[in-house]
C-alpha cells in the first residue's frame, strides 16, 4: 500500500518551482543579453573595437544575463549575494575566460584565418568555455549560493564539461559560417558568431546554475 505524504509532495514541489523560477528567469536572461549585443555590435563604430579583450560589448553587458532573475527574486533570501554574483563575480568570470582565449587565439592563429583553421577555432573556444564555467561554478558555491557538496561537485564537473564543449563548437562553427575574421572586418558579421557562442554557452549555464541553487535550498 502506497502511503501518501502530502507535506513530503508540497515540499518537492516547492523546490521544483524553485529550479524552473531560476532556470526560466535566467533563460530570459541570456535573450535580453543576446538582444542587446546584437544591437550593440551592429552600432559599433569600430569592429576592432568589438573584439577588444575587457572593453568589448560581450564583456559589459554580461549583467544583463542575470538581471531578470535578480528583479523577480528580489524578495527572496540572499538577494544581495546573488547580486553581487550576477554583477561582479560573473562579469569577472567572463573577462578572464575571454581575455584567456583572446591570448590563446593571438598566439596561434595565423594573420588572416580560414575556414580551414577549424581545430584552433575549436581549441580557443574550448579554452573560453572552461575558464568560464570553472570560474563560474567555483563563485557560485565561493558565495554560498550552493552548497559544497558531493553532488555539487558532480554536477558543477558535468557543467564544466558541457560548457567547455558548447564553447569550442560555437566558436568554431559561428567563425565558419560568418567568416567574421575576413578582412575587412565588419560588425554585422559578428552578430551571429558572437550569439553562436554565447547564447547556447549561458543557457546551459542558466540550466547547471539554477540546478546548484536549487540543492542549497533543497538543503
Amino acid at each position: 500500500m502506497t502511503t501518501l505524504d502530502p507535506l513530503g509532495e508540497a515540499h518537492a514541489r516547492r523546490r521544483n518551482v524553485r529550479f524552473w523560477h531560476a532556470f526560466i528567469w535566467l533563460l530570459i536572461g541570456a535573450v535580453v543579453y543576446a538582444v542587446a549585443l546584437a544591437l550593440a555590435l551592429l552600432l559599433y563604430p569600430d569592429a576592432k573595437d568589438a573584439l577588444a579583450p575587457v572593453v568589448g560589448p560581450s564583456l559589459y553587458l554580461t549583467p544583463l544575463f542575470g538581471l531578470p532573475y535578480l528583479l523577480v527574486s528580489a524578495r527572496q533570501r540572499g538577494w544581495f549575494r546573488r547580486v553581487g554574483y550576477f554583477t561582479l563575480l560573473l562579469s569577472f568570470s567572463h573577462i578572464v575566460a575571454n581575455d584567456l582565449a583572446w591570448g590563446y587565439g593571438v598566439a596561434n592563429f595565423p594573420l588572416e584565418p580560414s575556414s580551414s583553421d577549424y581545430l584552433g577555432f575549436l581549441a580557443t573556444g574550448a579554452v573560453g568555455g572552461f575558464a568560464g564555467s570553472v570560474l563560474a561554478f567555483v563563485l557560485l558555491i565561493w558565495t554560498r549560493l550552493a552548497p559544497l557538496t558531493p553532488a555539487t561537485r558532480a554536477i558543477a564537473m558535468l557543467g564544466v564539461a558541457v560548457l567547455t564543449v558548447l564553447g569550442a563548437l560555437g566558436m568554431a562553427y559561428g567563425l565558419i559560417m560568418t567568416d567574421a575574421m575576413t578582412l575587412p572586418l565588419k560588425p554585422s558579421r559578428f552578430v551571429f558568431w558572437f550569439l553562436s557562442v554565447h547564447l547556447p554557452w549561458q543557457a546551459a549555464f542558466a540550466f547547471f546554475a539554477a540546478w546548484l541553487m536549487r540543492l542549497r535550498q533543497r538543503a
